[in-house]
């Protein structure tokens, strides 16, 4: 099928009428497609994208920036936000395959959902009673790309920025929801934009009279060393990492760092850690969209010891047995979902065992 024209704002006032579409993707040579409730749909009657629409779509996205687009093709990747004249703000990725422009955009509620929207009430109050009411320590989300990690994140700043009087600093890139000052001051910046990178932000984030930091990913060993260093200053330090699981979480944390490293790292880490909070996504069973399911690791003297002494595969053990300090794993998470009829047993293949769930 021949491609008709396209222009961006036409694809995605299509898209966002459809609140259970997570993402959009758009390719050189390909047919305009998206995420449905997990599910990649193609959209074919607008026929595929020319090579010659595509940069013109980009060049849309980059608000028509030629600065902007001349570094696309020399880096060949970037990441940036958008804002649709529908007031629909999108998280953007573009980059070249075998040589031709692909862009995938992520849409970013509008509206911050609270914690008792996304999950049990019991899990939220926990959240609630023993991270929000911190003042120093290390708050890690984890999960796989997509798996609401960023949803999370803003519901507990938000909390935050409701209830306390705090300076709230977030590092980003990009910035995906922008807070309005409540009772705390809020400022955010974005890499490249506020600047030069998460190294810099964080070093100056020291000078700016933080309370709270959130720090938008830990990709490398200096980042990991940095929000460690704001953790132990006495600053309530959100962050994410890209694992499955509370454990294998501090595994990736540790091996950020070189072998000699490693046992003072892990000593520092002991010692500052509140919570790991890992989640994914499922389909809900009435086809309503998806749902999260989460596991809570909380660092108490038990996990303290086995971290120390690096018996991490210990601690899962602690988890399971340990809901009496509001703990719970992804398959005890689960089951509770699946007693609840929330969601179907095949939608856990591939996240948790289900054999005895």
């Amino acid at each position: 099928m021949q491609g008709i024209w396209l222009d961006i704002e036409s694809v995605l006032k299509v898209i966002a009428s459809n609140q259970n579409i997570s993402d959009v993707h758009l390719s050189a040579g390909e047919f305009v497609a998206y995420r449905l409730n997990g599910e990649i749909v193609r959209k074919e009657e607008f026929g595929r994208v020319w090579d010659e629409n595509m940069e013109i779509i980009l060049r849309q996205l980059f608000k028509n920036n030629p600065q902007r687009f001349d570094k696309f093709l020399v880096d060949k990747e970037a990441d940036f936000a958008y804002v649709s004249k529908d007031n629909v703000a999108y998280r953007v990725n573009a980059f070249l395959s075998t040589g031709r422009i692909g862009v995938v955009m992520r849409k970013i509620d509008s509206t911050p959902r609270v914690l008792e929207e996304i999950m049990f009430q019991n899990v939220s109050e926990t959240i609630k009673k023993n991270v929000l009411q911190a003042h120093k320590g290390l708050f890690l989300v984890t999960g796989p790309t997509g798996s609401g990690k960023s949803t999370s994140i803003v519901a507990m700043l938000e909390e935050i920025n409701k209830e306390k009087t705090y300076n709230i600093i977030t590092v980003e890139d990009p910035i995906e929801y922008v807070f309005q000052a409540q009772k705390s001051l809020v400022s955010q910046r974005e890499i490249w934009h506020d600047t030069r990178s998460f190294d810099n932000a964080i070093k100056s984030a020291l000078r700016e009279d933080p309370n709270v930091i959130f720090v938008g990913e830990i990709r490398n060993m200096e980042t990991a060393e940095a929000v460690l260093n704001l953790a132990e200053t006495g600053h309530l330090v959100f962050s994410t990492l890209h694992t499955n699981s509370a454990t294998y979480t501090l595994n990736r944390f540790i091996s950020f760092f070189p072998a000699d490293m490693q046992v003072g790292i892990i000593e520092r880490v002991a010692d500052c850690l509140l919570w790991v909070m890992s989640q994914n996504l499922v389909k809900r069973k009435d086809g309503q969209g998806r749902i999260a399911m989460f596991e809570l690791l909380l660092n108490t003297n038990a996990v303290k010891n086995n971290l120390k002494k690096r018996e991490i595969e210990q601690i899962q053990n602690i988890i399971e047995t340990s809901s009496q300090n509001g703990m719970i794993t992804m398959k005890q998470y689960a089951k509770k979902l699946l007693d609840r009829q929330i969601i179907d047993p095949k939608e856990l293949e591939g996240i948790v065992s289900v054999s005895n769930v």
